[in-house]
């Protein structure tokens, strides 16, 4: 999302953007296209599609092998272009397309910037059990040489908080730069076609989704590994049997979806839609109070405000966050744009029971949480912001 706002944003002002990804779609976990394809998007706009193997599991030896074909078949095309970019920027992961972005770049004396979006390879220590942690030693010992490589030969090195930042420059082996920035994790507020919203508004009445008197919680997002929503199941269990005014929308989908709605089949106070469009997404949040953030305690979130925080501040929501401290954790708390209910059920059951019999606190909480979006999270802010950078460094180097 972030890379295809700013290539729109840089297109918009004139510039010629290619920007290069795989055809590999990561969260339906399918390929876009059976072969390379080059999209024309407008007259001076493309998407270069690389076709990989694909794989079926986020970490996963598969996942490895197609970051590394990706890279080389850049590294192969790439050098077919006749015209060679002002500039390059390339995200995090993975390590293997920048490492070679970084080379072309250093080739041609062509700036590259590095956007620090993940901490990969790092993450696969907060998802595999802690007996296999010397296996992923091994296994990441190449992924982290080539993310040190990357760092290291980047022209300069961008993040989602200081905390990314940080780690960039210290795989880099640095001191920071004045050209090391933080950029947020922007989201862009969209509406529907009067149309597209009839039938978006539609969809939800007829599953029994309306603003009520009820407290509504939602949340949105793969339904794996890396959101925890057991405990809010636990919490809807506690609501249901006291008839609590609390109603919970889980949507999406991923390898935890079946179990999950296995232990809330007798629940009547939540719904699993599925995979949901954009524009049911905008309506579904148009009526939420509360936006769910089941973080498991990883660095990665730690130190992070991901995308779907953004998203759900965009339209008001307060925040339901899973974790005890880091980067999200100390927004919430200071600007009173929701609670932590530190993965604990009872903890989440009691904060949405008493949100819904206390409107005024309520009110206050998704005022809040209006105003720290415009102020940190307005993507068409944060993303002009960073098109003024990516053309100060052309201009000065």
């Amino acid at each position: 999302m972030r890379t295809g706002i700013m290539a729109q944003v840089l297109a918009q002002r004139g510039h010629q953007i290619t920007w290069w990804t795989s055809t590999f779609d990561h969260f339906n976990h399918r390929h876009r296209y059976e072969t390379d394809v080059c999209l024309e998007v407008s007259s001076n706009y493309k998407i270069q599609y690389i076709r990989g193997y694909g794989y079926q599991r986020n970490v996963s030896i598969s996942r490895i092998l197609d970051n590394n074909l990706v890279g080389k078949r850049f590294a192969q095309l790439i050098r077919k272009q006749t015209e060679t970019p002002d500039i390059i920027i390339a995200s995090i992961p993975t390590a293997e397309l920048a490492l070679e972005a970084v080379r072309y770049g250093r080739q041609h004396n062509i700036p590259v910037i590095l956007d620090i979006r993940d901490l990969w390879p790092d993450v696969f220590y907060d998802l595999v059990p802690s007996y296999t942690h010397p296996v992923i030693d091994l296994i990441t010992i190449p992924m982290t040489r080539k993310l040190e490589q990357a760092c290291a030969g980047a022209t300069s090195i961008v993040g989602l908080t200081e905390a990314f930042l940080n780690w960039g420059i210290k795989h880099a082996n640095r001191l920071k730069n004045k050209n090391d920035q933080v950029f947020p994790m922007g989201y862009l507020t969209n509406s529907c076609y009067p149309s597209q919203q009839e039938s978006a508004d539609k969809f939800w009445q007829d599953k029994g989704v309306t603003k009520s008197e009820y407290l509504l919680v939602t949340f949105v997002g793969t339904i794996g590994k890396t959101n925890d929503l057991f405990p809010v199941i636990e919490a809807a269990k506690l609501l249901n049997d006291t008839q609590a005014k609390v109603k919970f929308v889980i949507c999406g989908a991923g390898e935890n979806l079946s179990i999950l709605q296995s232990k809330a089949e007798k629940l009547n106070n939540i719904i699993f839609p599925g995979w949901i469009n954009s524009e049911q997404i905008i309506s579904l949040l148009e009526m939420a109070d509360i936006g769910i953030a089941p973080y498991i305690n990883s660095k990665n979130y730690i130190s992070n405000v991901p995308n779907k925080p953004a998203e759900y501040l965009s339209r008001g929501l307060g925040i339901a966050l899973s974790l005890d401290c880091g980067v999200l954790y100390d927004i919430l708390q200071e600007h009173n744009i929701g609670f932590s209910y530190y993965s604990d059920a009872e903890k989440l059951a009691n904060n949405l029971d008493c949100l819904s019999k206390d409107t005024q606190r309520l009110k206050t909480m998704q005022t809040n949480a209006s105003s720290i979006f415009d102020k940190f999270f307005n993507g068409e802010a944060v993303y002009n912001q960073m098109a003024d950078y990516l053309e100060n460094i052309v201009v000065n180097s």
